[in-house]
């Protein structure tokens, strides 16, 4: 009867236990990511940055993390290496408008217009408009530009 009685508190007791110590949710891909977003709104780019390719190292395929840290980077005006994660990005969501227009964007801060017109005629042909009317208004005005801060 002892041992049953054990079994229970046991059983009652081990998820607590593991909830107190941070057992429950380990560091994982997406904990690096949401610790990440925070250090990201408290505006701490260092730490952001730092988290996100932590959560890349442990979940290489997901292209959500690619482009979220490509974005920072371009943020960052660390443009050469934002191209490589929209570059990973559109590898593995070749599909995605979204990946084609970021990176036309990068490129066109590079003044790499040709690869910038390539990128919104692809952004344009997978159905956003506005890769349609970025080729177009690129030409007009010679480049695209980021906003300042």
């Amino acid at each position: 009867m002892r041992f049953p009685l054990i079994k229970i508190i046991a059983a009652l007791l081990l998820p607590l236990f593991l909830l107190l110590t941070g057992f429950r949710n380990p560091p994982g891909a997406e904990r690096y990511m949401e610790k990440g977003d925070k250090a990201l709104s408290e505006g701490d780019s260092a730490l952001a940055l730092e988290q996100y390719s932590q959560a890349i190292k442990l979940k290489p395929d997901s292209s959500g993390y690619y482009l979220k840290r490509g974005f920072l980077l371009l943020k960052l005006n660390r443009t050469e290496e934002a191209i490589r994660d929209l570059e990973a990005y559109i590898r593995i969501e070749p599909q995605s408008a979204q990946g084609y227009m970021s990176r036309g964007m990068a490129y066109s801060q590079l003044k790499r217009q040709k690869e910038a017109d390539e990128d919104f005629a692809k952004a344009c042909s997978l159905g956003d408009p506005g890769g349609c009317s970025f080729s177009a208004a690129e030409k007009k005005q010679g480049g695209y530009h980021a906003p300042a801060d």
